[in-house]
């Protein structure tokens, strides 16, 4: 079975790397923007979603929302197959990366003034607990889980006393030991800065909601596609939570400061406060517009007509 998924994922791609031959010769700057893309460490297949019908890209940013996000536009795509990823089975089919299409129409995709190209971010203080929860709680540390490998790899490079082994878990304060090394080596997106991830060069983002006002700004994306009421309804079900909403009662003084001093270009690019209480957690939306076309009709969202257009 595992070899045609294999085949499969290999027939997708298909058109990619017929593509990529012949691209070097005769569309040079598509070549060139996908190499830009795969500079310094980033991740574009891993992270870039593409939904060429509906001109969208989505660049994925890990616990924020990212699962919902993706599960509602394969819903778009409303094609019931395997997805690129071998490993995953889904009810919908997509979105799919770029290695989807060719990489010459990848490259009109993604520059093209006609696409709505968005992301969402997460306060860094609730993505770090929902990343721990999620990825390390309870695990044995030892080989065999692909998250606990990577911290397997690099603990003895951060911490030699970080806990390993059969009989060890990783509790909360160790966990932000690691990731606070991991930050900013590009080694894992889990706990890679959200605002490395979204200054991947080549991709100029239009439109940045949080997790906070999910509701609210995914309405925006929801709008463009012209979603069905069901789709909606569907799209307002969180989807693997982690089920630690009191997240800040996980924090220390120390521990703040920590997860501040390593994410702090999160906090003041997307303008989250410093304190860890709840209350002060904003919910205003951060906005990277691509142009002076786009206009914001509202703090929290720019004005996208149904259709998909950008409303002067």
């Amino acid at each position: 079975m595992r070899i045609f998924r294999q085949l499969e994922t290999a027939a997708k791609q298909l058109p990619w790397i017929a593509s990529e031959v012949v691209a070097g010769a005769f569309d040079p700057p598509a070549t060139e923007f996908y190499k830009r893309l795969r500079s310094g460490g980033y991740f574009p297949d891993l992270l870039v979603n593409v939904v060429p019908a509906h001109k969208i890209i989505y660049v994925l940013v890990p616990k924020a929302a990212s699962t919902r996000i993706r599960l509602t536009l394969a819903s778009v795509v409303s094609r019931r197959m395997r997805t690129l990823n071998p490993t995953r089975r889904r009810k919908h089919r997509g979105p799919y990366g770029p290695r989807s299409m060719t990489i010459g129409s990848f490259f009109r995709l993604a520059t093209s003034c006609e696409t709505l190209r968005f992301s969402f971010v997460r306060n860094p203080y609730a993505r770090a607990v929902s990343c721990w929860a999620d990825k390390f709680c309870g695990k044995p540390l030892i080989a065999g889980d692909r998250f606990v490998d990577f911290y397997l790899a690099h603990r003895r490079t951060i911490d030699a006393s970080l806990p390993a082994g059969l009989d060890r878990t990783l509790s909360f304060p160790d966990f932000v030991t690691f990731a606070t090394a991991m930050a900013k080596r590009r080694g894992d997106i889990h706990v890679q800065t959200q605002a490395d991830i979204l200054s991947m060069p080549g991709i100029k983002l239009d439109f940045i909601g949080k997790v906070e006002s999910f509701q609210e700004d995914f309405a925006c994306i929801l709008d463009r596609i012209g979603a069905s009421n069901a789709l909606r309804r569907e799209a307002a079900i969180p989807v693997n939570e982690s089920h630690c909403d009191d997240w800040p009662n996980y924090y220390t003084g120390d521990l703040a400061d920590r997860i501040y001093r390593a994410y702090e270009c999160d906090f003041d690019r997307f303008g989250y406060p410093r304190s860890v209480a709840c209350g002060d957690v904003q919910k205003s939306v951060a906005h990277v517009p691509c142009n002076d076309t786009l206009v914001k009709d509202r703090p929290s969202a720019f004005r996208l007509s149904a259709a998909g257009q950008r409303l002067a």
